[in-house]
């Protein structure tokens, strides 16, 4: 009886581990879609390139639009690799304390540093997203001075 009560209270520990499993596998969701609209972009500029454009415009500011798209599909990556290992290190937290129920581990503080490096790992990625978000606009910017007489703000 005992043991089942042990290993009740390990599965009710790991359910937050869970939830973030579920957020992140989101996450990868969402960042997989950008990385592959990035990806498709860089084939039509590079099959298309400035016939895509009503006004004339240099085949500087095509190159450019691909060199800023490739800049993000490489931080793309990176995200989705990171919250890939994030999920993994979640994994490893459910795995440990799972194991630390049945058999006692020479690490005692193995799942908390499992999970502790899943959040570490995971915000990184955030911040990297974050990122790809500032780039695009940078470009939407410049492709609006490129492409338009519209004048921005200046913000």
């Amino acid at each position: 009886m005992a043991e089942t009560q042990e290993v009740a209270s390990i599965l009710s520990q790991a359910v937050a581990p869970v939830f973030l499993i579920t957020g992140a596998s989101s996450l990868i969701a969402i960042m997989s879609h950008r990385y592959g609209r990035v990806v498709d972009r860089i084939r039509i500029l590079l099959r298309d390139g400035s016939k895509l454009y009503q006004k004339d415009i240099s085949i500087d500011h095509v190159s450019l639009e691909i060199h800023a798209l490739y800049r993000r599909a490489k931080i793309l990556r990176f995200t989705i690799i990171l919250t890939v290992l994030s999920v993994f290190l979640v994994c490893s937290t459910v795995f440990v304390l799972y194991l630390s129920i049945s058999r006692t581990l020479p690490f005692p503080n193995l799942a908390q540093a499992c999970f502790i490096g899943s959040l570490v790992v995971l915000m990184i990625a955030l911040t990297m997203f974050i990122q790809d978000f500032m780039i695009s606009l940078g470009s939407i910017k410049h492709d609006i001075k490129t492409r338009s007489d519209i004048i921005l703000e200046n913000q």
